[in-house]
């Protein structure tokens, strides 16, 4: 199933994209998925407009679309026995989807027990009402406050982001609950607070009004197998213990870090969601200037397809150990600097980082991902000699000025090749030692 989405996910925008331009089609997709298939109109409509609404189909929903955009556009890209074979593709075509119950705001949460502070509560949920939440969109998926989503670089050149669902967890989960074998444990809950937010507590009911959003932060496994249990046996009783909190985006994502420690998430994440050093938070602003937008990782692990410069890790470390920022004043006069600093730097050195990268690795160091420990240290250099109105120029001049070539007899290269024959810790704080010499000669 993973394999098939994956590949489904460079045909499906391309389709979609023509289909944008058809109303005719658009129209009969519908018709075909609700007079057949029971599919909920409107559905089809929702996937073209946020491709990641494909998410919340199952596996014969799944299919059950890629056969009729087939029939109806006639096109062979989207050929159904491309992606499944005979038998899934029969099974599909027998399915009709159960009707849930349309959840609306306001929604009220029954039997619910509130903490002193009044932003965190305790109920018991029966999982058909977990069911419909999600299928009334009422409790929704936040990529900001989840584990690692899957991201693909598609041929527009455009990102798609999905959740990351492991199969075999939810079908296994989904086994467990209908053999009447699977422990309640406690899914989580944050009623965003984003200014739009508008609740009620009293005598035991939580009301959720219009405008409210509500997203699943840890549980996304469990509900998808409560839902694929539900759809093989509708009368199926079950419960689960749910925490909903009510914290801006800031604490919900401190909030997963801090549980990561039964389910472990990628170190990187952690830091990334924690955000507790001065550091992570300058590197969460800079991550939002058009030159770095989508370009540092909050995976450890470098996606090659994706262009990532660097890490998040990596950057925020080397902020908070070279700039050694104390308050707030400091975060956001350092975070002046960096913005004008790479603000610069990428689009002067755009065919080292972006256009010819692959290329300009095999002679150079420039664009590896430990570059960044070095950039910050140029940054902090120029700062501290000219301040806020460093003269841009001078960023190239220094990296130019710099011998970070991959050939023999490069300090540099000497330096670099030493990775993964010694700490990674070590190979950093060699790299901020070398660029202060080097800098330090070229400023003199």
């Amino acid at each position: 199933m993973e394999n098939q989405i994956v590949e489904l996910s460079d045909v499906l925008p391309l389709i979609f994209a023509e289909l944008n331009k058809n109303k005719e089609q658009q129209r009969e997709i519908e018709e075909i998925l609700a007079t057949k298939h029971k599919i909920l109109r409107g559905t089809f409509a929702e996937i073209l407009v946020n491709y990641e609404r494909i998410d919340q189909l199952n596996q014969e929903e799944l299919i059950i679309l890629v056969n009729v955009l087939f029939d109806v556009t006639q096109d062979t890209r989207i050929k159904p026995t491309n992606f499944y074979n005979n038998r899934e593709i029969t099974k599909a075509n027998k399915y009709q989807q159960e009707k849930a119950p349309v959840l609306q705001f306001p929604y009220t949460f029954n039997s619910v027990i509130a903490a002193p502070s009044g932003r965190d509560y305790v109920t018991i949920m029966d999982v058909r009402e977990l069911r419909d939440l999600w299928f009334s969109k009422i409790l929704t998926y936040n990529f900001n406050t989840q584990r690692l989503s899957k991201k693909k670089l598609l041929k527009n050149s455009k990102i798609s982001e999905k959740a990351d669902v492991n199969m075999k967890s939810v079908k296994n989960i989904a086994r467990l609950m209908l053999e009447g074998k699977f422990k309640a444990d406690t899914i989580l809950l944050n009623i965003l607070v984003d200014g739009n937010d508008n609740i009620e507590y009293s005598d035991g009911e939580l009301t959720i009004h219009e405008g409210t959003t509500i997203n699943l932060i840890d549980g996304m496994h469990r509900l998808q197998g409560m839902i694929a249990a539900l759809e093989e046996n509708p009368d199926l009783e079950g419960f689960i213990n749910v925490a909903i909190k009510h914290y801006p985006l800031e604490e919900a994502q401190f909030l997963l870090g801090q549980i990561n420690t039964v389910n472990r998430f990628d170190k990187t994440l952690v830091k990334h969601y924690m955000a507790e050093t001065i550091g992570a938070q300058i590197t969460k602003d800079l991550m939002n200037i058009p030159e770095l937008k989508n370009r540092i990782s909050i995976k450890t692990t470098l996606d090659k397809k994706l262009n990532f410069y660097t890490n998040f890790a990596i950057l925020s470390e080397a902020i908070d150990s070279i700039f050694e920022p104390q308050n707030n004043k400091d975060r956001y006069d350092i975070t002046e600097v960096l913005k004008k600093f790479f603000g610069y730097l990428v689009p002067s050195f755009e065919n080292e980082l972006e256009k010819n990268k692959k290329e300009v690795a095999k002679i150079s160091w420039i664009n590896h991902h430990n570059l960044f420990v070095g950039f910050v240290v140029i940054a902090k250099k120029l700062y501290d000699k000219y301040g806020k109105d460093f003269p841009v120029d001078e960023i190239v001049r220094i990296i130019n000025g710099i011998d970070l070539s991959r050939s023999e007899g490069s300090k540099f290269n000497d330096l670099m090749t030493t990775q993964g024959k010694v700490n990674s810790n070590k190979v950093k704080k060699q790299i901020r030692e070398f660029f202060e010499v080097e800098v330090d000669s070229l400023l003199a």
